[in-house]
């Protein structure tokens, strides 16, 4: 059990030591995917969308006041709102700018307009308010709305879909763990052997010694020094 525990210790570390050898490769996954995602967040940017909001008070307690508020997107509103500010969208398309709501089931009722201008979604929601009020007075006889708040102008306004950086640390976290793969693949199928532990294991015999590598560097190196010494002994001799 000893020797187990002592053989997953090794394995770790070798595993690890391969990862330190290579970490170049690692990085290199890392910052091709990561710009990659970067360069397909900025082709894709989301168009920014502004919302305004306008509120209104409807004084009705009864059933008639789920009427008044369906009443909001109704086209004949919706095209008085196209025609006095001279819009090109369609009634259709600017139904799905509006979202109608209530605050937590009282008689206010909030007009929020989304656009890609947040000047022109001000716009739409207080005409629509007051296109709104004048259509309910004269097509349902009903004049017991007033407006609560209109719909402001901020001067700095926040897009309510602000680009993320989600993608880029998905990317980041795919490059790191495709990198630690690839090096894994690369590790297993190299077959050398680099340490006489490993010629143990595998020949299952003892290593007695090791010739050290010799390559041309060395042999140029060993050439120099011996002629340098042998001219230094010639000069001792002539002396």
């Amino acid at each position: 059990m000893v020797e187990s525990g002592k053989t997953k210790e090794m394995e770790i570390k070798k595993i690890v030591d391969v990862l330190k050898k290579r970490l170049w490769i690692i990085i290199i996954f890392a910052v091709l995917i990561t710009s990659l995602a970067t360069i397909y967040q900025q082709l894709n940017k989301p168009i920014p969308i502004y919302e305004s909001t306008a509120r209104l008070l409807i004084h009705d307690n009864t059933e008639y006041f789920e009427t008044l508020i369906v009443f909001i997107k109704e086209p004949p509103i919706l095209e008085k709102v196209i025609e006095e500010l001279s819009l090109s969208q369609s009634v259709q398309t600017l139904t799905n700018q509006i979202q109608v709501g209530r605050v937590d089931n009282s008689r206010i009722v909030t007009l929020t307009v989304l656009d890609r201008s947040q000047e022109q979604a001000t716009q739409i929601a207080n005409t629509l308010t007051s296109v709104y009020q004048q259509e309910v007075a004269k097509t349902l006889d009903f004049q017991d709305i007033a407006v609560f708040s209109e719909a402001h102008l901020l001067e700095n306004p926040v897009p309510i879909n602000p680009e993320s950086s989600r993608l880029l640390w998905m990317a980041l976290v795919l490059g790191i763990t495709l990198g630690i793969g690839f090096v894994l693949i690369l590790d297993s199928l190299d077959n050398r052997l680099r340490s006489a532990r490993e010629i143990e294991r595998l020949l299952e015999v003892p290593v007695i010694g090791s010739v050290s590598l010799i390559n041309k560097k060395s042999l140029a190196k060993k050439s120099r020094k011996k002629s340098s010494s042998s001219s230094l002994r010639g000069e001792t001799i002539g002396s």
